[in-house]
Formats: structure tokens, C-alpha cells, sequence
């Protein structure tokens, strides 16, 4: 199985959008797609024809149910999800003492869904730091960066570079997505150039701004099957491509190694 996560210093950058557009695309690839929501907000659901009004998660039972695979649920796609869901702020903080007191619990209750090469779990992280982001990096995922082709996500790429948002432990598997990168903008087009100098190997591609992405997010669909013909599909097969030829060198959890 390979672990990957899809963050941001910065929140507005679409990132839990491009979560589920990966998801997609990774199981069009022929991968086994589970998908995790450890953002409050519980919009990942949304982009998987589960209405917001639907109140069930894996959050108010995470820490008195040590099997997380047992709450999955599948979607009309085939991919499985574990959905934020519906919590007050005592299950909320429970939940984050649970992932920030013992280190290997998120680990333990991850393990069910380690099976074969061909699944992959993506983790669609809150923004900015969080309690989640410092768990899930203890596993050594693939952690990719969304951001956009902005002044803003210019000045906060050193921070990131610096070792300011994620821990040492995974500096060698981090990498970058630009995000809503519009063609049509001299700005967006003038910093995508300096981003894609400045971080090389490390950019696994951009994304194209492009209105049938948020039309596919409105009818809770794919936007590989609303727009099939769309650059934005291009791009999106272009990032997983990019990152099946990382997985073999990926930190792929070694259960006896970290489970001891």
C-alpha cells in the first residue's frame, strides 16, 4: 500500500479537490482507492455523491474503535471513504489527543488497509499545521504540497523549504502540485515559472483553471466524467503518473517496523 497526503501551509488552494480528482484518476490507473477526511470542514464527502446533511464519520468512533477499515464506506465510484462526518467539539478534541498522545496510533488503526501494491490510501489534511499533519508524517507518506500560482504561495514556499511545516522525517518525499493555474492571468503565468524553476523534480504538475471542475463539484461527480475532453484531465493523469513512478521508492509502511 502506499500512504500519500495532500496538504497546504495555506488554506483556498483546492486541495481537498484535488484529493478526490487523484482519487479518481488513481483508480482509472487500476489502483485500489481508499480516501480519508481529517478536515473538520467533512467536505471530501461532497465530491463522492454524499450529501453534507449526512452526518456519518470515522471521527466520534476513531478512538474506541481501533479498526478503521470496519468504517469505510464505498461509494457509487468504487472508492472507499472514511468521511469526517457530523462531531461536537468534545469528539473533535478527543480525537486530536488521541492522534498527538501515542505515537503509533494512528498506525494501529490504519493497519486493516495495508494490502497490496495496488491500493493506495489518500489523506486529505486540514490546512495550514495540525495535529494530523504531525501524526500522519510519522508514517512516512508521499506528501504532496498544493498551491497556487500566487504571490501568497510564493511567499510561503520558504517557510516549507525551510523545514517550517512538515517534519524532517519526510523531506525526501515531498512534493508540489500548482493548483487553478490560469493561462489567461500574466501573474499566475509569471509565478508558475518561477515555481516550476525554483522546486524542479520536486513538481509533479499543475492543474488548469478550469470552470467544469467546480460544475463537476456541484453535481457530486468526477470531473473525469463530466469533462473527459478537459486540459484538467490531462494535468490529473500527467500528477499520477508522476507519482506511480515515485511509489516504488516511497515509504511504504513496513508493518513489523513500525508496529513494534
Amino acid at each position: 500500500m502506499t500512504l500519500i497526503c495532500v496538504a497546504s501551509p495555506k488554506g483556498g488552494v483546492g486541495k481537498t479537490t484535488l484529493t478526490a480528482n487523484l482519487a479518481y484518476t488513481m483508480q482509472r490507473q487500476g489502483f485500489n482507492v481508499t480516501v480519508i477526511d481529517f478536515d473538520s470542514q467533512d467536505a471530501l464527502k461532497l465530491h463522492f455523491g454524499i450529501a453534507f446533511n449526512d452526518p456519518q464519520g470515522y471521527v466520534s468512533e476513531a478512538t474506541s474503535n481501533p479498526f478503521w477499515h470496519e468504517m469505510v464506506r464505498t461509494t457509487s465510484s468504487g472508492i472507499d471513504l472514511l468521511a469526517y462526518g457530523h462531531t461536537t467539539r468534545e469528539e473533535r478534541y478527543r480525537f486530536e489527543s488521541f492522534l498527538a498522545n501515542d505515537p503509533k496510533a494512528l498506525y494501529q488503526a490504519l493497519k486493516g488497509f495495508y494490502g497490496s501494491q495496488d491500493d493506495v490510501l489518500l489523506v486529505d489534511l486540514p490546512p495550514g499545521h495540525s495535529i494530523a499533519l504531525d501524526a500522519v508524517c510519522q508514517l512516512k507518506p508521499l506528501c504532496i504540497t498544493a498551491l497556487l500560482a500566487d504571490s501568497a504561495s510564493l511567499a510561503v514556499l520558504p517557510s516549507i523549504e525551510e523545514g517550517g511545516f512538515y517534519p524532517e522525517s519526510i523531506d525526501r518525499h515531498s512534493y508540489y502540485v500548482i493548483n487553478q493555474f490560469d493561462l489567461r492571468s500574466e501573474l499566475s503565468r509569471d509565478v508558475y515559472a518561477l515555481l516550476k524553476e525554483r522546486l524542479g523534480a520536486s513538481l509533479l504538475g499543475s492543474v488548469h483553471r478550469d470552470p467544469a471542475v467546480s460544475e463537476a463539484h456541484a453535481l457530486q461527480v468526477s470531473v473525469l466524467q463530466h469533462a473527459y475532453t478537459s486540459a484538467v484531465v490531462n494535468d490529473l493523469e500527467n500528477i499520477a503518473h508522476n507519482l506511480v513512478r515515485l511509489m516504488p521508492d516511497a515509504a511504504l509502511l513496513q508493518i513489523r517496523q513500525e508496529g513494534e
